[in-house]
């Protein structure tokens, strides 16, 4: 973080900024010095016991926002949570299908450290549940449109069930859109669009 001349700060911006700018600069920090075995250990606990609160406890551990790298010091920890938390995945997966609100937070927090397999499986997963429970995916994508960088991940990557065939993903395609298009909540409209504009532009 750059000095900053203190009575300078005070006469251009005032403390309050500069109180702001250490806030920030300590969360960004803090993001960076994840504590993988204690992340590890609380999602073996969820993986045995999938609970709302358990969830919530494993993604206390994770950044809030993308753009985490791991250092070189913790790229093999790194590394070993994604295999571990694959391995386990089908608890998640369980919890999300069954309409479990913090396990789906859970899943769209895990993209703040996801690469390669473990992404493209939150992505298929959450693609899965537009049909089994729309009104629940609008409603957390709309909470985490920020960890979000590409809709089509999510709503048009159907993963191997409709691998090589065209005609599957097709229909697949249109069930989709059409069980977005049947959410008429008021507080749910703008994400429904911006999802249904998507498809329609990109079919």
């Amino acid at each position: 973080m750059p000095k900053i001349n203190s009575a300078l700060a005070k006469n251009l911006w005032g403390w309050p900024f500069l109180f702001g700018l250490l806030l920030t600069d300590s969360n960004l920090s803090a993001e960076t010095n994840l504590d993988w075995d204690s992340m590890r250990a609380s999602y073996a606990h969820y993986a045995k016991e999938p609970t709302d609160q358990n969830a919530a406890k494993v993604f206390s551990f994770l950044p809030k926002n993308l753009g985490y790298t791991a250092p070189p010091q913790a790229r093999r920890n790194h590394l070993e949570t994604e295999k571990f938390v694959l391995k386990h995945f089908s608890p998640l997966e369980g919890q999300v299908f069954r309409g479990k609100s913090n396990s789906v937070k859970l899943a769209y927090r895990l993209y703040t450290v996801a690469d390669g397999d473990l992404a493209e499986t939150l992505d298929v997963m959450l693609g899965k549940l537009i049909c089994r429970n729309p009104r629940l995916f609008l409603r957390e994508l709309r909470a985490n449109r920020n960890l979000v960088t590409r809709l089509d991940s999510i709503l048009m990557n159907y993963g191997t069930d409709f691998e090589n065939d065209e005609q599957a993903q097709t229909n697949e395609f249109k069930h989709r859109l059409k069980c977005l298009r049947k959410v008429r909540d008021p507080e749910l409209q703008e994400i429904r669009d911006e999802c249904v504009e998507f498809m329609e532009m990109n079919p």
